[in-house]
C-alpha cells in the first residue's frame, strides 16, 4: 500500500510542477511578448541600433499636436490605475546620433512644449498618450529635428529595456506635401507607357520636395525641386537618378532623342507630339487647383543635356 501511495504521490506533485508551469508562461505568450511591459510604442529595433527611431510629419501651424503612445502589454490590459512618468531626453539625440552616424538636430526647448510628464493608463486598458506640441511654424526647414523621448518609471508593471528610451525625427510639411493622382507618359526606347498612379511628394524644405520619378519610386529614383511662385526650379536628382548633365526639367521637346521610341500602345504620340509637349507639361504649380505639370527626362549616363535625354516623362499631378 505504502509503495502505491508514494505513486500516487509522485503523480500528484508532477502535476502540480506541470501546471504551475503553464500558468507562467501565459503572461510570456500574450500580444506577442511579456505581459505587464511599460514601453513606447516603436517600430522594431535590431540590437546593432542604440534606440528604435520613428519619423513623423506634421503640418506648419503656430501649435499642433504630437501624441506619443505608452503601451502596457498583454491580454487583460493594466490590473490597476497605472500612472508612468515619462520625458524629453535631449541626450539621447546625441547618443542616437554618435553611434548611428547620423546628424540630427535636437530640437530646441522653445519649439515645443511639454503638457505633462505623467501618463496614465487606466485600470483593464493597454496604452496612454504622452503629448507634445510642436511649434511648427517656427521649425528651420534646413535642420532635420529629432526629440528622444525616455520612460522614467511606472507605478505598475516593468518598463522595457529595448523600448523606454526612442528617438522621434518630426518634420514640419510644407503645403506642397500629400498623395496626388498622377497621370502622363513615360516615354522610352523600349518600354514606353502611360502613367496612372498615386504618389506622394514629400517635404525637403519650406519650398521644396522630394517626388519619386516616373513610375521608378520603388527603384529609389527620385528627384527634387523648389516652388517658387507657379514656377518649378532647382531640380536635383535623388536616390538613384543619374544626376548632372545626365537628367533635368525639360525645357524643349526632343524626340530625336531616340530613332526609335517604343511605345505600349504603339500608336500613341511621340514626345513633341499630340498633348506630349513642354508647352502644356511646362514645370509649373497652379496653386488654385493643386496642380504640378511637369516634364523631365534622364540618360544612364553621358548625357550632354536634354537633347540627349532617351526617357522622358511628362506628367500631370493633381493632389488629393
Amino acid at each position: 500500500m505504502k509503495r502505491y501511495l508514494n505513486k500516487y504521490t509522485v503523480l500528484l506533485l508532477i502535476t502540480s510542477v506541470l501546471a504551475s508551469s503553464c500558468t507562467k508562461e501565459d503572461g510570456i505568450f500574450t500580444d506577442g511578448g511579456s505581459s505587464g511591459i511599460v514601453e513606447l510604442q516603436l517600430p522594431a529595433r535590431t540590437t546593432s541600433t542604440i534606440y528604435a527611431i520613428a519619423s513623423r510629419s506634421f503640418a506648419t501651424q503656430d501649435e499642433v499636436d504630437f501624441p506619443i503612445t505608452i503601451n502596457y502589454t498583454g491580454v487583460n490590459g493594466t490590473p490597476a490605475d497605472v500612472v508612468v512618468n515619462v520625458d524629453v531626453n535631449s541626450t539621447a539625440v546625441t547618443q542616437y546620433n554618435d553611434a548611428s552616424g547620423t546628424a540630427y538636430t535636437t530640437l530646441p526647448a522653445n519649439l515645443y512644449n511639454v503638457t505633462s510628464t505623467n501618463v496614465s493608463i487606466p485600470k483593464g486598458t493597454k496604452t496612454g498618450t504622452f503629448l507634445i506640441k510642436l511649434k511648427t511654424s517656427l521649425f528651420d526647414f534646413s535642420k532635420s529635428y529629432a526629440l528622444g523621448v525616455t520612460i522614467k518609471s511606472s507605478s505598475s508593471g516593468t518598463v522595457s529595456g529595448n523600448y523606454s528610451t526612442g528617438i522621434y525625427r518630426v518634420i514640419a510639411k510644407n503645403a506642397y506635401e500629400g498623395d496626388y493622382k498622377v497621370t502622363g507618359w513615360f516615354f522610352h526606347p523600349t518600354a514606353g507607357r502611360p502613367l496612372n498612379l498615386v504618389k506622394k511628394l514629400a517635404t525637403t524644405g519650406k519650398l521644396s520636395v522630394s517626388a519619386p520619378l516616373g513610375d521608378l519610386g520603388s527603384s529609389n529614383y527620385s528627384f527634387e525641386f523648389t516652388v517658387d511662385g507657379n514656377a518649378l526650379t532647382g531640380y536635383k536628382a535623388t536616390g538613384a537618378t543619374p544626376g548632372g548633365l545626365n537628367s533635368g526639367f525639360l525645357t524643349a521637346d526632343h524626340p530625336e532623342a531616340s530613332s526609335s521610341w517604343a511605345n505600349n500602345p504603339a500608336s500613341a504620340d511621340q514626345p513633341g507630339q499630340g498633348q506630349w509637349k513642354t508647352a502644356t507639361y511646362n514645370n509649373t504649380y497652379d496653386a488654385a487647383s493643386g496642380t504640378f505639370f511637369l516634364a523631365y527626362g534622364y540618360i544612364g549616363s553621358g548625357g550632354t543635356g536634354q537633347s540627349g535625354w532617351s526617357r522622358q516623362v511628362y506628367e500631370k499631378w493633381v493632389k488629393q
